[in-house]
This record gives C-alpha cells, sequence and structure tokens, in this order.
C-alpha cells in the first residue's frame, strides 16, 4: 500500500522519536497527492474568514433564494433521495445525503483511490511499528478548515476523542474498536496510534472525516448529534456549505456548496474543479428524482436499479461499478447435511451462477465469484469459483452417500431456504430451489421482512439463507467466517481459512498480505464455505454536457465524486 524508504527528519522531536523506533519501526513515507494537468481553473479570489462560519439559528426562509452560482462556470446540479439531516462525517453513515455532501466538506488522514487502495490526504507521513500495534503520522503542513483556522493534531485527536466515546456506541459499532485505539498528540503536526492488536485495515479507518476542534470544543457526542455545526459545517475538503434552501415547514429542500478558497491554496488544487457551484435538490421519492431528471431539473442522478427507460434518454450517459456488498447464500452447519463439503460443492456445481445474475437482476447486478468485491485491489477473477456441472453434482453426492435412495417411500426432508421478502430475492431463490430438487434437496422458499430475517439469522433458524454482506472497503472477513463471530450465522468453520483470515488482518506488508488473500480465496472455493451469487450494481446517470467523469472503486456511493476535480461542462460553441 505505501512505498517504504529511508528518510531524515528535520525536527529535533521526530528525530528522537524515530531513533528511538529504529529498532521496531518500519518507515513509509506518503507523498502529497501531484497537482494533475487539466483545464485551468476559473478565476476565484474570495478571502477566507478568520472567524468560524457562524451557526444558523433557523433556516432560510421558503422564498429565499440561492446565491447566484458564478458568472463564469454554469453550477452542475444533482438530485439526491431523501434530506440531508446532520452534515458530519461521524453521523454521515445514517443517511445517504449526508454522506454525500459530508464526502464533499470534509476529509480523513488517508482516502480511497480508484483501486481502492489507501493514500494519504491530509497525513504527510506514515511510522508503522514492525509488530503492527503503533502508528505515526506525520499531518500535512498549510493545510486550513474552511473558516481560516490552521488544521492540526488538536482536531484528530478530538475527532478521536469523540468516535471512541461510549455514547457513540449508539451511531455506529465501530465505537467499541475505537475504545482500544489510543490516540496521542506528540506535536501540533505529528499522532501517534496504539492499537490492542496488529490491525493491517487501521489507515482505512483513518479515511473519516475530521472535525474542527476549535468550533466545537468541549462538545460531546450527545450534543454533536443535535449541535447547530450539522447545518453549518467546516471541513477541510474542496467545497463548502454556501447556503440551504427550505420550504414554509422548514424542509430543506436545496443546498448549495462552493469552491473552498482555503482548499484552493494547495498545490494539487491548482487547477481543475471548473463547476464553482454545486447544487443538489432532495427528492422524497426516487420517482421523483427520477422525473426531475427528465424534465432536464438536474444534471445527474445516483440510482442502484435504475429503470431501462432513463438509462435510454437522449443526451445522457450513464456508468456503473459494483457497491463494496455481496449477494451470497450461507449454510447452516448445525444439524444439516451442509457441514459435509461435497454437499456444499455439489449444491454449487449445479447452479449456473452467471445466469441466475442476468434473469434476476438484469443490469442492477452481476455475479460474483469470490467472497471479497469486485475490482478491489485483493479480488482474483473468476478462476478459483466451481463451474456449472450438473453430473459432476452429482458424482459429489453419490461419493458422500448424500443421494436420496430410490426406495425411500418418505422422500426427501423438506429445508428452509430463508430470503428477504422482495420479488427478485424470491424469485431467485425460487430458481435455486428448483436447481436442487433434482439433487433429492427439497428446499422450501421462506420470503420473509429485513426485521424477521435479521432475527432468524441470529437464531440460526434457517437451512440456508441468501443474504447481503456489506464487506466495505477494508476486505477484512474477519466477521463474517471466523467461527466465533456474530456475523457467521450458520456456523461456518474451516481451520484454514480461519486462520488465513486473522493473518490477513495482521499482515502490515501488501506482497506477503496479497498472497494470503488469494489463499484465502482458493481454499474458499476449494471448501464451496458458501455460494457467492452476485455483487448489486450502482448507477450514475449524467447529462452528456459533463465531461471527465468516470467511477473507480467505491467503498460507498459518495467516492463517485472523487474525481471532480476533473470534471467539466462541455464548451458551448457557435
Amino acid at each position: 500500500m505505501f512505498r517504504g524508504f529511508r528518510w531524515q527528519l528535520a525536527t529535533l522531536l521526530f528525530a528522537l522519536l524515530a531513533c528511538a523506533a529504529a529498532a521496531v519501526f518500519r518507515v513509509s513515507r506518503l507523498p502529497t497527492p501531484p497537482a494533475t494537468a487539466t483545464a485551468p481553473p476559473q478565476t476565484i479570489a474570495p478571502v477566507a474568514s478568520e472567524s468560524p462560519t457562524p451557526m444558523p439559528s433557523t433556516l432560510p426562509a421558503a422564498d429565499a433564494r440561492l446565491p447566484s452560482p458564478s458568472a463564469t462556470s454554469a453550477p452542475f446540479s444533482e438530485g439526491l433521495i431523501g434530506n440531508v439531516r446532520r452534515i458530519n462525517p461521524l453521523f454521515a453513515h445514517l443517511n445517504t445525503p449526508d454522506r454525500d455532501l459530508a464526502g464533499l466538506i470534509f476529509e480523513g488522514l488517508f482516502a480511497i483511490n480508484d483501486y481502492g487502495e489507501v493514500v494519504p490526504r491530509l497525513a504527510a507521513e506514515l511510522v508503522i511499528s514492525s509488530d503492527g500495534l503503533e502508528y505515526v503520522v506525520r499531518l500535512r503542513d498549510n493545510i486550513k478548515w474552511q473558516d481560516g483556522v490552521p488544521f492540526s493534531a488538536d482536531d484528530v485527536v478530538y475527532t478521536l476523542s469523540l468516535l471512541s466515546a461510549a455514547d457513540y456506541a449508539e451511531y455506529s459499532d465501530t465505537a467499541a474498536f475505537w475504545r482500544t485505539v489510543e490516540t496521542q498528540r506528540l506535536s501540533a503536526d505529528l499522532v501517534r496510534f496504539r492499537l490492542a492488536q496488529p490491525f493491517s485495515s487501521f489507515p482505512l479507518l483513518l479515511t473519516i472525516g475530521l472535525l474542527p476542534e476549535h468550533a466545537l470544543r468541549g462538545t460531546t457526542v450527545r450534543a454533536l448529534a443535535s449541535h447547530p455545526f450539522n447545518l453549518s459545517p467546516i471541513g477541510t475538503g474542496p467545497y463548502q456549505l454556501a447556503a440551504l434552501r427550505a420550504d414554509a415547514d422548514g424542509r430543506i429542500f436545496a443546498a448549495r456548496l462552493q469552491r473552498s478558497p482555503t482548499h484552493r491554496e494547495r498545490p494539487e488544487a491548482q487547477t481543475g474543479y471548473q463547476f464553482r457551484d454545486l447544487i443538489f435538490r432532495f427528492y422524497a421519492s426516487e420517482s421523483a428524482a427520477i422525473a426531475a431528471y427528465e424534465s432536464l431539473a438536474i444534471d445527474a442522478i445516483a440510482l442502484e436499479d435504475p429503470p431501462a427507460p432513463l438509462l435510454s434518454l437522449p443526451q445522457s450517459r450513464h456508468f456503473r461499478q459494483a457497491l463494496p456488498q455481496l449477494g451470497v447464500l450461507i449454510f447452516n452447519w448445525k444439524d444439516t447435511p451442509f457441514g459435509e463439503r461435497r454437499a456444499r460443492q455439489a449444491l454449487a456445481l449445479s447452479l449456473d451462477l452467471p445466469g441466475l445474475a442476468q434473469r434476476h437482476f438484469g443490469a442492477a447486478a452481476v455475479h460474483a465469484d469470490s467472497p471479497y468485491i469486485l475490482g478491489s485491489s485483493v479480488y482474483q477473477p473468476n478462476f478459483f469459483w466451481h463451474t456449472f456441472d450438473v453430473d459432476e453434482a452429482r458424482t459429489l453426492l453419490a461419493s458422500a452417500e448424500l443421494a436420496p435412495a430410490p426406495d425411500d417411500a418418505d422422500g426427501p426432508d423438506l429445508y428452509r431456504l430463508l430470503v428477504e421478502n422482495s420479488a427478485r430475492l424470491r424469485g431467485l431463490a425460487e430458481d435455486i430451489a428448483g436447481n436442487w430438487r433434482p439433487l433429492g434437496f427439497d428446499f422450501e422458499v421462506v420470503a420473509v421482512d429485513a426485521f424477521t430475517l435479521g432475527r432468524r439469522l441470529e437464531s440460526g433458524d434457517f437451512d440456508a439463507a441468501i443474504i447481503s454482506q456489506n464487506i466495505g472497503a477494508d476486505r477484512d472477513l474477519f466477521r463474517f467466517w471466523r467461527p466465533d463471530q456474530p456475523g457467521n450465522f450458520g456456523a461456518a468453520s474451516h481451520n484454514e481459512i480461519a486462520e488465513l483470515i486473522e493473518i490477513a488482518r495482521a499482515e502490515v506488508y501488501g506482497g506477503r498480505r496479497a498472497l494470503i488473500h488469494r489463499r484465502i480465496q482458493e481454499a474458499f472455493a476449494e471448501q464451496a464455505l458458501a455460494i457467492p451469487l452476485y455483487y448489486p450494481l450502482f448507477t450514475y446517470v449524467v447529462r452528456d454536457r459533463i465531461e471527465g467523469v468516470k467511477l473507480g472503486s467505491l467503498s460507498t456511493p459518495a467516492d463517485r465524486f472523487r474525481g471532480l476535480q476533473h470534471w467539466r461542462p462541455v464548451a458551448l460553441t457557435g
């Protein structure tokens, strides 16, 4: 992930730290992202305020107008489904519009690039101890908050204190992990993190947006949840909130973001960002947002399952990328034949996985062939997984003496295939059950609501189930396939896979970690631990007047804005 180097420190403090740690520390340099040569930016010369952005006491009145965008560049507008509540990185994961706006306003120490790799953002250098327990981060110079106050280690320590607070557990299940991390300010530009155990994905967790300590000093998580800051945020990102617009009932229906002058001072921000203004309009439903796009009221719309007519509109393009999720069929290994490897292999061999995905999801998903996310840096494409072969499936069942006897008067046992109650997933489950019936495995499809599904999974009240795993960008399968983890609903257990997953999450050296992930995928397929079914796709529909749009690896749909610096309006001629 990082390129090793040896470097000589200029300051006495960091020199002493390096000398003390020389025997046990590995040093990695995280270079400042280079400026990218694109078209020259429009001229802007606003002056950053020296005091924090004032906190609004009321929302703009219904007859208020969004301030006029720059005369030198038309704004980019997008429709979002839902509404903003808290534009705050600590709560943004709870609400899609908050997440989308927070990703443009706030930054973390690290970010994820188009290849799913962790790269520096507000961090300049990283030191990782040889035992993988200590991470020392030096911060970039001359970073400012959008109110002009310098960014420092105090902001990192304050944000981490909130993440590790007991009451943050009400908002995120990561709070338990953060409570095991010791964060220490070593100097104004130096922070040390001490972990309880090695965790190679730790830099990925440091992609969470940071908060300004000077503007929120003393504010607790509970107070922050309803703080005016959430609708008047101060970040370090490329855009800052310029205006909100609300109706007479106080419902916000539009937001305008504007290029941040403090971000504009950075070397890597000297070019691009031709859209000085971003307009986000909020809609109560997907159909309302689609209607707005069709009527030319907005330039873009993001959907997981867009209707086909939307994708064929004139003067419009769409981009697709896999979400960090996996649809997978799991087995209950307790009191069923599915603890037997050959039974699982036979059931996997009897399924035409590409055909299943195409029939039931169309353009909304692609078939899966790995426990890892499509396009991630550890994903190994397609050559480990079983190919469709019903004859081989029958042979395996016969060798395991699992095929039903011809004179069995009672017929085969009836098993339960649990699935969430949606038309697509019900159809998929019925199709799978139909493929398994000729093999002597008779499955009843049990379709339930999401709450009941979760409850029955937790209690083990199923024989097989189709579930969605939100794997995220960290590539850590620990919570899904370790026998002692609550996310391993079927109690799947394989010693080698469990040990490899444990080793992978502790291994800090990228080359060795890649080999471990490869072997995990091999062993997963050999054992048919579960059956990966599909990767859901994210679709971004954009007017063709917008150039430069592309989708790289997505850790969340908000990553669609990662390349916004390179987006530009098509030049008008004539």
